[in-house]
């Protein structure tokens, strides 16, 4: 069965906006809540939160706040990460707030995890950004060793130092929670396949020969290293009576969300776009899941079928929207008119 998880992005407002006022930020706290609640009765399988820092659009910036928050909100879905960044911590307290998550929720947490690639994030924490690498494999050797070693271990590296690790209790899912790897670049996408159990991708504008290609990278370094490989895909998408209204409503506020990433240099030139300018709501429409239930069935079958995709986790808020009323709609509209169909395939 394919499934599909939700985002409730931690994004309240436009880019760069003033400091939000506190109870501003309360509220727009109270509708992260609201939209996970929102998607575990819609039908959802999961709800997976982002992690951002040091933007004042970003109004929720600790991720494990939140999904202990969630745990205690929810019943069923899966709770995620997509994705928590290891070089930002301490990985023994990670590792014991990940526990406390999984042990709260009774078994519903996946850690995802990746190495960042924001500048602010790594200035805002005092860690160079140039070590993320390093520090990343080296925290997630430290966070196997707290999970899976009965009484006090040593660990001493080149970026993390600990006379007695004694992580207690331990995980509700043995050994651990289920690793998702978020990866762009080849060698980040081998260590997917070399460390975790899944593959959080999260491609824009790759063409699917590229993603292919990429996907090949993967399943090789999985395999190699004795594990099954497995596939997660965020998307952006909004469901509507039409393609018309869906981009009316959604396409446009994704276009501004695709030049911040552009500005920021996590989206590289393309033959097709070379510029900010270049970015369109007809341009993009084929790298979101867009329209009326048919035309999210039909893209949502291309992807599983091209890259075998076992996860989709669905984004239908950016900074600059929808409104809040308008996306709690949308997830409810998602569970009547797609997820029946969908978890049916």
């Amino acid at each position: 069965m394919t499934a599909i998880g939700y985002m409730p992005d931690t994004h309240g407002g436009p880019y760069e906006q003033p400091e939000p006022a506190a109870e501003r930020a309360a509220a727009f706290t109270a509708q992260l809540l609201q939209e996970a609640e929102q998607a575990e009765r819609a039908g959802f399988d999961g709800v997976f939160v982002p992690e951002r820092h040091a933007r004042t659009e970003c109004m929720f910036p600790a991720p494990l706040t939140l999904l202990a928050a969630l745990a205690a909100r929810t019943q069923r879905v899966k709770l995620g990460s997509y994705v928590i960044m290891p070089p930002l911590y301490n990985p023994v307290h990670l590792a014991e707030e990940a526990t406390m998550i999984d042990l709260l929720s009774r078994g519903r947490l996946i850690l995802g995890l990746g190495v960042g690639y924001h500048p602010r994030y790594f200035d805002h924490f005092g860690v160079p950004i140039k070590q993320r690498e390093g520090r990343f494999e080296e925290a997630m050797e430290v966070m196997r060793k707290a999970w899976t070693t009965s009484g006090p271990v040593a660990h001493h590296g080149k970026y993390y130092h600990y006379d007695a690790i004694h992580l207690t209790p331990k995980p509700y899912q043995r050994p651990h929670p289920p690793i998702w790897i978020g990866a762009f670049g080849p060698k980040s996408i081998a260590r997917a396949g070399r460390l975790g159990d899944a593959w959080a991708m999260a491609p824009f504008f790759d063409t699917m020969e590229t993603l292919k290609a990429q996907l090949d990278i993967y399943r090789d370094a999985a395999v190699k290293a004795g594990k099954t490989p497995r596939i997660a895909l965020l998307r952006d998408g909004w469901l509507a009576a039409s393609m018309e209204e869906a981009e009316r409503t959604f396409g446009r506020l994704w276009v501004e969300e695709c030049k911040f990433y552009f500005r920021w240099g996590m989206l590289a030139p393309t033959p097709e776009f070379r510029s900010e300018s270049d970015f369109t709501v007809a341009k993009v429409r084929p790298y979101m899941i867009l329209g009326t239930a048919a035309d999210w069935l039909e893209q949502l079958d291309r992807w599983r079928s091209a890259l075998g995709v076992e996860w989709f986790v669905i984004r239908c808020r950016v900074p600059l929207g929808p409104a809040p009323q308008q996306v709690l709609e949308c997830i409810q509209r998602i569970g009547e008119e797609v997820l029946p169909t969908l978890h049916a395939r």
